[in-house]
Order: C-alpha cells, then sequence, then structure tokens
C-alpha cells in the first residue's frame, strides 16, 4: 500500500492510550483520580498549557525539534543526550514560524509521499512523556508544567502539517500529554488547572490544512487524466495501469472487475451510459463541444474523477461543524451508493474527526474535574450535588452537546462522557471519571 494510505489507515483506526482502571475487556475505560480541593490561582491565568508570547522566539521548530532526535541517533551516550534532546524539543515549541517545507513533494509525490519526520515526532513525545511523569512523580510540578506545554505545542504544531496523518500525529501526542497531566492533578500540591485548560484552543489540532492537503494529494494522483483535449490510446493505457497497481493494494477476492480495463468496458458498452457521463461533464463546467470529442474512456473516467470529488467534499464540508452535529449530519446523509472507481482515495474523514472529538471530550472532562476541585475549595472539601452549582462556564458533551453525565456521593463525584453511536461497547470512547476529594 502507498506510504500515505498505510499511515492514515493505520492512525485512524488504532484507539489512542488511555490511563485506565479497568479490565481490558470491558465496555468502558475508567479513571479514577484522588484530587485535593484547590481555589483558582491569582493571577487567574498564571498557568498555562500552550507557550506565551513572552516565551517564544522567532524560528522555525519543525528542523529544531528534528535536530535533537538526530543528534541522540548517532550518540553513544544516550542517556545524556536523550535529555539533550528533549530541552531542544522545549525550545523548538517555544519558535514562532512552523514550516514542513513539504508543499512541492505533495503536488509532485501524491499518496507515494514519504513523511518519516511525522513519526519521529511520536518518538519525541514518548520520551517528553517519560519526562513529564517523572517530574510529576517528583512533584516538580513547575518543571512538569514545562513539559505540558511542550507537548500540548507539539500536538498543535501537527495541525499545521498538510496531511491528514499529521493530525493524526497531533491527536496521538495531545493524548500522551493527557495521561500525565490526570496524574499531575492528584498531586497534593497542584494547582488549580481550570482555566488553564480553558484556555487552550479548541479544536486543540485543527484539520484544515491536512484537509487541504489532502485535496492536493490526490489531484496529484489523477494530474494525468486530462480534462481540456482528448486523450490518446496510448495515454489512456498508461493511466489506468496505474489506477490498476494502486486498485491492486485493495481489490477484494470476489470483486468482479479484476482490473480497471475490465471495469472500463463493462460501461462503454452501454452507449447510455456514456451519453450520461457526458452530460454530468457538461453539467460540471465542462464544454459541451470539447466533451464530445473525448473517447468514451476518458468521459468515464472523468466523470468517476467528478463523482469522486462529490462524495469527498460531502464530508469535508461537514467536517468543521460542531462535533455532534457531525455526527447527526454524517447519518442524515448516510446514503447507499454504487461502489465508484476512486473510492480508495476518500479519507476515512468520519474517523479522523471522531479522534478529534476525543480529545475535545477529554479537555472538557479535565475541566469539568478541576471545577470539582474549585467547588470542594469553597464547600469544606465536598463535590458539587450538581454540575449546575459548580460556579464556573462547563462546556457540552461534544459529542451529544448536552451536559456530560454527573452523580456525587459523599466524598466521590462520578462524571460520564457519552460515545458516538455505534460506539456504545467501545472503551476508548466510553469515558468515566471518579473523582474522589482527599480529606
Amino acid at each position: 500500500m502507498p506510504p500515505i494510505l498505510i499511515c492514515c489507515t493505520v492512525l485512524a483506526a488504532a484507539p489512542l492510550p488511555a490511563r485506565a482502571g479497568s479490565p481490558a475487556a470491558a465496555t468502558e475505560t475508567v479513571i479514577r483520580l484522588t484530587v485535593s480541593p484547590a481555589a483558582a490561582p491569582k493571577p487567574a491565568l498564571r498557568y498555562l498549557l500552550l507557550p506565551e508570547l513572552r516565551e517564544m522566539n522567532p524560528g522555525n521548530p519543525i528542523p529544531n525539534y528534528l535536530k535533537g532526535l538526530l543528534d541522540q541517533d548517532y550518540s553513544a551516550d544516550q542517556e545524556t543526550l536523550g535529555r539533550a534532546a528533549l530541552r531542544q524539543a522545549d525550545r523548538a515549541a517555544r519558535l514562532d514560524k512552523p514550516d514542513w517545507q513539504i508543499l512541492p513533494k505533495i503536488k509532485t509525490d501524491g499518496i507515494s509521499l514519504l513523511i518519516p519526520d511525522v513519526q519521529k515526532m511520536r518518538t519525541l513525545a514518548a520520551g517528553l512523556q517519560a519526562r513529564f511523569r517523572d517530574e510529576v512523580a517528583r512533584d516538580q510540578l513547575d518543571d512538569a508544567l514545562v513539559t505540558a506545554k511542550t507537548l500540548f505545542a507539539m500536538s498543535r504544531l501537527m495541525g499545521e502539517h498538510p496531511t491528514l496523518i499529521g493530525d493524526l500525529v497531533g491527536i496521538a501526542i495531545a493524548f500522551t500529554a493527557i495521561g500525565p497531566l490526570e496524574e499531575m492533578l492528584e498531586r497534593p500540591g497542584c494547582p488549580n488547572l481550570y482555566w488553564a485548560l480553558t484556555n487552550l484552543p479548541s479544536p486543540l489540532v485543527p484539520l484544515d490544512r491536512g484537509m487541504e492537503g489532502e485535496r492536493v494529494l490526490i489531484a496529484s494522483e489523477l494530474r494525468a487524466l486530462d480534462d481540456t483535449t482528448p486523450m490518446s490510446p496510448d495515454r489512456l493505457k498508461k493511466f489506468i495501469a496505474y489506477i490498476d497497481r494502486i486498485r491492486e493494494i485493495e481489490r477484494k477476492p470476489d470483486a468482479k472487475d479484476r482490473t480497471t480495463r475490465a471495469w472500463l468496458d463493462a460501461r462503454i458498452r452501454d452507449e447510455g451510459v456514456v451519453r450520461a457521463a457526458r452530460g454530468r461533464l457538461v453539467a460540471a463546467g465542462l464544454r459541451e463541444e470539447q466533451v464530445q470529442k473525448f473517447p468514451a474512456d476518458q468521459v468515464i473516467l472523468l466523470d468517476e474523477k467528478r463523482e469522486y470529488e462529490v462524495r469527498r467534499d460531502e464530508e469535508m464540508k461537514l467536517m468543521n461543524l460542531p462535533t455532534w452535529e457531525v455526527e447527526v449530519a454524517a447519518r442524515a446523509g448516510k446514503v447507499v451508493r454504487e461502489p465508484a472507481l476512486f473510492d480508495l482515495f476518500l479519507p476515512s474523514l468520519l474517523k479522523v474527526r471522531r479522534a478529534q472529538g476525543r480529545v475535545e471530550q477529554r479537555v472538557a472532562l479535565l475541566r469539568h474535574v478541576e471545577a470539582v476541585r474549585l467547588y470542594a475549595a469553597g464547600h469544606g472539601g465536598r463535590p458539587p450535588s450538581r454540575l449546575s452549582e459548580a460556579g464556573v462556564p462547563l462546556p457540552p458533551d461534544p459529542f451529544t452537546g448536552l451536559p456530560f453525565r454527573y452523580s456525587a456521593d459523599g466524598a466521590t463525584a462520578h462524571l460520564r462522557g457519552s460515545p458516538p453511536p455505534g460506539e456504545e461497547q467501545n472503551p476508548v470512547y466510553n469515558v468515566r471519571y471518579e473523582i474522589t476529594i482527599r480529606k
């Protein structure tokens, strides 16, 4: 499988890490936290989870992240340079002009694009996560907050990468930060981070650049399909052979059309099918006199490209809606369609958007945890009996648009997120917090 398709398929399908107290076979992830009451810091934004402007310096963070890893790769003193690589990551996270320097290759390489630097960012995030946990365990909470800023800055930076793979890696890095952050909230001296969490951008990892890059990637794959002049039999043969090589990856054993040539032959035999395809191309904006000169193979292939673009945009147009509205709109717009030739190029956008929604949900849940700590600080160590008593604004569950499910029992508050439809038995999407107030 071409590298870009392999990575996107694996990352979209893979569950991202969660700190769980329940068995692997359970249908929910239970996160049990024992926390101390804590009022909001003064000033309220004393603690933040992304680097502030005053911490920033001019420069491109991307090569600076990778420099630390390259230094480590070629050193015999792995432990010392491991620390050096992480300090280099701290510096890189505080540079202000990210540029992946990849746009020309997206336009030429298409789905064969190689992006090893993106995978190296995950390696670096794993090292930062280990440092974060060690700092929390040692109660070095000021240092831990520096590491949290570095990880969340890396996560957000991946939203600048012009591929959906970059977005998914950014989402994975966000979860790399969330686990140790939960552990930090349990430390008796941890400051209240309600306002720090509230001031994280939402979404933390935007998908806009990745979706734009997706359009460019596939346009690169189909650039040999001419929509201006009739294609010669030789040009069509070369293009069809190229599509065959890609289809070979996805072909199912029971597929009726073993080759693109067979797929085309089954359609061009029917003049009505070809005539209808010509009509759709004219309706899409091509000149009729031009389309009439195209050979039947070219007409069908161009019509399939048009259909791919329609199906792609039917999903893409939803992606910037609130998470729960994406779910509603995706279900309402779901129709059974005959498979199309270029369906294999359609990205798993709903899976990517759900992964983004999981980050939104976990940040929102942690805001609730900190709201419980705020309330307990002013009410004798008790959690609020209902969310309306919290005294600070609380976000809705991104997957429903409604308040999170909540109850309190003595010193313990129970907070539950809702999974998207179809994921009710999946612990990755079924998250429950048990928050016990420390006496």
